[in-house]
């Protein structure tokens, strides 16, 4: 048994009038070229393929970019700074531009970290 009262007849033809009146707004907003158009589950040849990934393949692709794009703030100056010095003075012997690179990188990765551990010691305060 319902807790719900049944309703007069008077209110269910006031009732179909009020979804009748919603339905018929909801049709206006979607306009008339909305039956002209193929069902959603269907694609049309001519739109091509998209790349469909979940979340997780997203998180992959994002996670990619952000280590590509770091490594390029950390390699980028001192890759250009070694060339730079191999044009216009040259290294010592025993030195040359990928010994130079690696530990302009290292210098960059070194300093880095010291500056979080810095940070990290003084969050206390």
């Amino acid at each position: 048994m319902s807790s719900r009262p049944l309703l007069p007849a008077a209110s269910e033809g006031a009732s179909d009038a009020l979804e009748e009146a919603k339905f018929r707004a909801r049709m206006a907003r979607v306009g008339p070229e909305a039956a002209n158009r193929p069902p959603r589950g269907s694609r049309a040849p001519e739109r091509g393929r998209r790349l469909r990934l979940g979340w997780k393949g997203w998180l992959v692709v994002d996670s990619l970019v952000v280590l590509l794009v770091v490594a390029g703030v950390v390699a980028w100056p001192p890759i250009q700074a070694c060339r730079y010095q191999d044009q216009t003075v040259g290294f010592y012997a025993g030195d040359s531009v990928g010994k130079c690179i690696r530990r302009g990188i290292a210098d960059r990765l070194d300093t880095a970290d010291q500056r979080f551990k810095r940070l990290i010691r003084r969050s206390g305060q």
